[in-house]
């Protein structure tokens, strides 16, 4: 071999070393966003039950201040009932990306969206970034 052809292939192994050494993997750490369908949404209403921030239970059940349930509409509308007085609350929704992000335009005409998290028959969850720029996490039940 000559010394010219060896450096072409010291050159290629060395090139071909640093590309592939550079190649970044892909993280699976990450859960990806479960789909939900307005069919299962729009069959009772949804009671908040948990609330996660940071990976950490935060509130759950009766002890969540401000605990509520969602009913959702096929006609694209909600409600939004406060379980301490019965108040209630009208406005918008609708799946996007594909059944992975549930988009809320509430009462005051404010748009929120966040991402389903699970969905099971019975439950579902979602996050968002809350305004502490945390990661919160909610969960429902389905209520008769």
């Amino acid at each position: 071999m000559t010394i010219s052809r060896l450096r072409c292939w010291l050159l290629f192994f060395v090139s071909a070393t640093f590309f592939l050494g550079n190649c970044t993997k892909k993280d699976d750490s990450k859960p990806l966003a479960a789909a939900i369908t307005a069919q299962q949404l729009t069959t009772g209403s949804w009671r908040l039950d948990e609330i996660v921030q940071n990976g950490q239970v935060t509130s759950s059940g009766a002890g969540i201040k401000d605990q509520y349930s969602l009913t959702f509409r096929t006609d694209g509308t909600y409600t939004q009932k406060l379980l301490a007085d019965n108040a209630t609350f009208n406005g918008m929704w609708m799946l996007m990306s594909d059944g992975t992000v549930l988009h809320f335009i509430d009462h005051k005409g404010d748009v929120f969206e966040y991402t389903i998290a699970n969905v099971a028959p019975t439950a579902f969850r979602y996050h968002f970034t809350n305004k502490n720029n945390q990661r919160e996490e909610r969960g429902f039940t389905a209520q008769p």
